[in-house]
């Protein structure tokens, strides 16, 4: 059982490479910001942080340098993730606590020893005490409500901005697991690239990311209305400009085949028991990619199960990591298990 002194903070983090989400113990989600900080052109002080260093980095602002402190889901800026850290975890207190606070962090299902230690550093250094790490995709599992307490095996796959972790969670615990380094910001890439490419046109990620949110879908037919170059830029638009943007669906729907074949070399290695449990459930669906529509009949289809989004996906690791913030008692194995 773990022991806690009564007036000691808790806390819990997502840090995605896209936003960051902390709940605080008994108050729950406080702070939800994109995970972005901006600094002055010599990079001496930050100036930014979260929504308006973004709207600053959407904007390409000059004489400042935007800086989106993790890659891949993981650590590649250390200093600035530690300053970002630090001002959200001031505004979430709102006071210097007494002690650092205990907090529980979501991490990449599967990890190197060094991506693990730079993510703890960076908590410790922004001033956190002990640090808790649990699997995203066993977190995930747990917001998106999946039972925690039955043996059978049930299959989550968290797509964020920059990673997808893929786990397979029976009795509370990741019985087989992967974390790739592709997500939303690998759609944008995709998109800015066919733009180039087809219409001699360069876009920013921003708008990359612009098209890929107003597309928003995987079929041209579940596309809410066109999609036009026009729509992304605000100065006097060309021909060229303001004809239909054609192939991003497919494109989306091309660029999502590298994820799905790592769920199937997972789903491939499991035994054949396993394979059965999975196969007569829902699978679940997480992360920002979760809203694409036409991503759960994509994924059904492609693997022959049953694929279906969470209610909320982008908020289902922050509710995973915050329930077991509150039951910090049923918590065992380093992390790795949470029985209800």
């Amino acid at each position: 059982m773990m022991r806690l002194l009564p007036w000691k903070t808790r806390m819990a983090i997502d840090l995605g490479t896209a936003s960051c989400h902390i709940s605080v113990h008994e108050a729950g989600v406080v702070v939800r910001e994109p995970t972005v900080i901006a600094f002055d052109a010599d990079r001496h002080r930050p100036i930014a942080w979260g929504a308006e260093a973004k709207q600053m980095l959407d904007r390409e602002v000059t004489d400042v340098e935007v800086v989106r402190p993790l890659r891949g889901g993981v650590i590649a800026d250390f200093d600035a993730a530690v300053l970002l850290l630090r001002h959200f975890m001031h505004q979430t207190l709102g006071h210097r606590p007494l002690l650092a606070p205990l907090v529980v962090v979501g991490q990449p299902t599967r990890s190197t020893q060094v991506e693990r230690r730079a993510l703890v550093n960076v908590l410790r250094a922004a001033g956190a005490g002990e640090v808790i790490m649990v699997p995203r995709a066993l977190a995930a599992a747990i917001g998106a409500g999946l039972p925690m307490d039955q043996p059978e095996c049930r299959l989550v796959v968290d797509m964020g901005a920059g990673s997808t972790d893929i786990g397979v969670v029976s009795m509370g615990m990741i019985a087989a697991g992967e974390t790739i380094h592709f997500g939303g910001d690998d759609l944008d890439e995709a998109i800015r690239r066919y733009v180039r490419r087809r219409y001699r046109t360069s876009i920013g990620r921003a708008r990359a990311e612009d098209i890929k949110i107003m597309a928003g879908a995987l079929t041209s037919e579940m596309m809410a209305e066109q999609v036009r170059l026009s729509d992304f830029s605000g100065e006097e638009t060309s021909a060229a400009d303001a004809q239909k943007l054609e192939g991003i669906a497919d494109l989306m729907r091309e660029a999502l085949m590298r994820a799905i074949a790592e769920v199937l070399w997972i789903l491939d290695e499991l035994p054949e028991r396993q394979m059965d449990e999975i196969a007569h459930v829902d699978s679940v669906l997480t992360g920002g990619c979760a809203q694409l529509r036409g991503i759960a009949a994509l994924m059904s289809d492609e693997l022959a199960l049953n694929f279906v989004a969470a209610p909320d996906p982008m908020s289902c690791t922050i509710l995973g990591l915050e329930a077991i913030l509150n039951d910090l008692d049923a918590l065992s194995l380093d992390g790795r298990r949470f029985m209800q």
